[in-house]
């Protein structure tokens, strides 16, 4: 048998198993297309620490024993406007998320609990509704308590779907001391405290290093 008969024989007996595998129609995957064209953006482009800020941080040598990392992002019609409103609201954004963090943890311990009042059950059911006033209260505790790292802008032209030509997203990388994360993680559990004391006697021991539960979840 010379080669190319070897040839045309493996040739057909790959094609009789390609056949055979497939029998099922391959289904058409539509892969949504962007909303938008990029005009414009921060030179070296995307960075890692847009979706991964505390691997970024870590990886790169920065200060992570010391410094929590976080990333917002602002739109406007204007650059600079969009990259102050994304580090204004850094601190924002940061307070309810761990103003939800401790309300979550107190509705698990209070689960736990082998007793559960009315009083207890009422805070509980009412904490989403009282989320953004915590936060509030915590925020002002840290006010210039975060700093800018770095940041990227992107200039975004959405008329092809018969939005604005030009509307700049600007995404902030900032750090917060571990311990400003303590501070206002303390601060989040005395305002439920105060509100319902009898919550407080039921769960405050199972509260313990919720600082470090909350930085490791980032």
């Amino acid at each position: 048998m010379n080669q190319g008969t070897k040839i045309a024989g493996f040739l057909g007996v790959l094609v009789g198993i390609l056949q055979g595998c497939g029998g099922a129609p391959v289904k058409k995957v539509d892969i949504e297309e962007p909303q938008y064209k990029i005009v414009d953006a921060t030179g070296g482009g995307r960075e890692y620490w847009l979706d991964h800020p505390q691997d970024y941080a870590e990886k790169s040598d920065l200060d992570v024993k010391t410094y929590l990392y976080v990333v917002h992002d602002a739109q406007s019609a204007d650059k600079r406007t969009a990259c102050e409103v994304a580090q204004s609201q850094t601190l924002e954004d940061f307070a309810k998320q761990v103003s939800t963090f401790v309300d979550s943890s107190i509705a698990r311990a209070s689960t736990d609990s082998s007793t559960q009042d009315t009083s207890t059950i009422a805070a509980l059911s009412s904490s989403s509704n009282t989320t953004s006033r915590i936060s509030n209260q915590i925020t002002k505790a840290v006010v210039g308590g975060v700093e800018k790292v770095k940041q990227y802008w992107e200039q975004r032209d959405y008329s092809q779907v018969k939005g604005p030509k030009s509307i700049y997203t600007c995404w902030v990388l900032s750090r917060i001391k571990h311990a400003q994360v303590a501070e206002m993680i303390e601060r989040a559990k005395l305002v439920r405290f105060t509100e319902n004391p009898a919550l407080k006697a039921q769960v405050e021991t199972k509260l313990q290093g919720l600082d470090q539960q909350f930085i490791q979840k980032k």
